[in-house]
């Protein structure tokens, strides 16, 4: 494995969000995109997408706007920019993020390029965005690999009737992203919220736990993230005792969950 850099973003960003959606992106799925990244702004993150038309190209132009560092992930070589419109948007890019591939130059971006580079994508970032897509596309594509590396995953929901909303509500139904209406959902989620994490966290500490929730906790403590089925399997509890414990430990701040029904400590 070989992968081509050219730039100057910190590729070691704490903070790293991939950002994917329909090429064919509505003014409303514009605008949500922007409105996501300008409120993440102060977090310093880094914004990963695929350069194409669409929600990639607006989430580019967005981490710009408001003074982000962006990653552009190619399904060719760095010999070329395609689509050739979004040239001036690559330069840009270059002096404030910049552009990876694993691709050797002279590659020709062709079809099958665009959902092997979406493996990329969906692994250099902390958190998936996804904004508008179809039932068959590269971001529900992007969205799949990225569950399968336990990245978290997030949907904006849209319209039962829009088409380029069935693939958000489907991700959403299914437990494979959660539900994202703000920037506010990200930060909760990631825990980049700008309180002091490490107090709130000794405070926890000392919280008393019963029996209970204390096999609950070691089990998520020694496993790191689990499924409920492994928690239920490990604990010897009944399923709805133990996602009744599992809700109060969420609500006390001591454990996450994380899509697909999956929970960790935090």
């Amino acid at each position: 494995m070989m992968l081509y850099y050219k730039g100057n973003a910190d590729l070691n960003n704490e903070k790293i969000i991939s950002v994917v959606g329909t090429r064919r992106a509505s003014d409303y799925g514009k605008e949500i995109c922007n409105k996501i990244i300008e409120d993440l702004a102060p977090l310093k993150v880094l914004v990963v997408s695929g350069l194409a038309y669409g929600i990639d190209s607006k989430a580019h132009q967005a981490a710009l706007g408001f003074n982000l560092e962006t990653i552009g992930v190619l399904a060719h070589g760095l010999d070329r920019i395609y689509p050739y419109s979004n040239r001036s948007l690559a330069e840009k890019m270059i002096h404030s993020g910049g552009l990876v591939t694993d691709f050797l130059s002279k590659t020709n971006p062709d079809r099958e390029n665009f959902p092997k580079r979406n493996r990329i994508i969906a692994g250099m970032s902390d958190a998936l965005v996804v904004i508008e897509t179809a039932m068959k596309g590269g971001a529900l594509i992007t969205a799949n690999i990225a569950n399968s590396y336990n990245r978290d995953v997030f949907a904006v929901p849209g319209k039962l009737t829009d088409k380029f909303s069935e693939g958000c509500n489907f991700l959403i139904k299914t437990n494979k992203a959660a539900l994202l209406q703000s920037a506010k959902d990200i930060e909760y989620i990631m825990q980049w919220e700008t309180r002091d994490v490490k107090e709130s966290r000794q405070q926890r500490l000392f919280e008393e736990v019963s029996p209970e929730e204390e096999i609950i906790l070691n089990i998520l403590n020694e496993n790191g993230e689990c499924g409920i089925d492994h928690i239920v399997l490990n604990s010897k509890l009944t399923p709805s005792k133990t996602a009744a414990l599992l809700l109060n430990l969420e609500f006390r701040g001591m454990i996450r969950s994380l899509p697909g029904k999956v929970f960790k400590c935090v």
